[in-house]
C-alpha cells in the first residue's frame, strides 16, 4: 500500500505544537470575551459600574407678573365702579348685556331697571330690556319697551327687528310687518329681519311677496 505523502510540517511532533498553540488561544479569547458579573468585578476589586442617569427636567418657571407702572392705579372692575357709581347708565347697561349674555337674566333685568329709572329714554336700555324679556318668552311684556326704543331711537335697527318679533309672537301682524319693513330699510341686508317679513307676508296671505322676500333673505345670506 502506498502512503499519502505529508508535508514535512505535519510530523507528529509539529501537529503536537500547533493543536496547543490553538488550545492556548481559544483559552485567552474565552477568558477575555466573556462578561464579568458583579462578583467577578468585586473580587478583582474593580470599581462598580456606572448608571447613567438622566436629571430629572426642572419645572417651568411661574410667569412673572409685570410689575404696575410707578404711580399707575389698578382700572376697578365693572361691578366697583358701579358701587362707586350705582346710578352710572353706560356701565349698568354694559353689566346688563354681559349678564344677559351669561344667561343671568334676573341680574340683568334689574340693571335695565335701574338704568331706565335714570333714563327712562335710553334707547339701548329700553332695546336691551325688550329682547331680555323677549328671550324668557315674555312677548306682551317686551312690546311696549321695544316700541319705546323705536320712538326715542328711530335709527336703530335692533329695536325695530326685535319689535317685529314680539308683535308676531302676540299676533299683531300689521304692526310686525312695519317694523319689520323699517328694521329691512335700515339694514337692507338683515337676513333675520327679511325672513321674519317674509314669514309675516306668509301669515297674511300674501304668498308671493313672501317668497320674494324669502328670495331676498337667501340672496343677502350667500344662500
Amino acid at each position: 500500500m502506498i502512503r499519502k505523502r505529508e508535508p514535512r510540517w505535519q510530523s507528529a511532533a509539529e501537529r503536537a505544537r500547533v493543536a496547543a498553540e490553538l488550545i492556548e488561544e481559544a483559552e485567552s479569547l474565552t477568558e477575555t470575551s466573556t462578561i464579568a458579573s458583579p462578583a467577578d468585578v468585586a473580587r478583582a476589586g474593580l470599581p462598580p459600574p456606572i448608571t447613567a442617569q438622566l436629571p430629572a427636567p426642572a419645572p417651568p418657571p411661574a410667569p412673572a407678573e409685570a410689575p404696575a407702572p410707578a404711580g399707575s392705579v389698578a382700572e376697578p372692575t365693572l361691578d366697583a365702579a358701579l358701587a362707586a357709581d350705582p346710578d352710572n347708565v353706560p356701565l349698568l347697561v354694559e353689566r346688563a348685556g354681559l349678564l344677559a349674555g351669561a344667561t343671568h337674566y334676573r341680574a340683568a333685568q334689574q340693571d335695565y331697571e335701574r338704568a331706565l329709572r335714570v333714563d327712562p329714554i335710553h334707547g339701548e336700555a329700553l332695546t336691551g330690556l325688550g329682547v331680555l324679556l323677549s328671550r324668557r318668552g315674555l312677548w306682551s311684556e317686551a312690546v311696549p319697551h321695544l316700541r319705546r326704543a323705536s320712538e326715542v331711537d328711530p335709527g336703530r335697527a335692533a329695536a325695530w327687528f326685535y319689535l317685529g318679533e314680539a308683535l308676531n309672537h302676540v299676533d299683531e301682524l300689521e304692526g310686525a310687518l312695519a317694523a319689520y319693513e323699517r328694521a329691512v330699510e335700515l339694514e337692507p341686508r338683515n337676513t333675520r329681519a327679511l325672513y321674519g317679513l317674509g314669514i309675516v307676508l306668509d301669515r297674511l296671505k300674501r304668498p308671493d311677496e313672501a317668497t320674494r322676500i324669502y328670495r331676498r333673505s337667501r340672496e343677502a345670506g350667500g344662500g
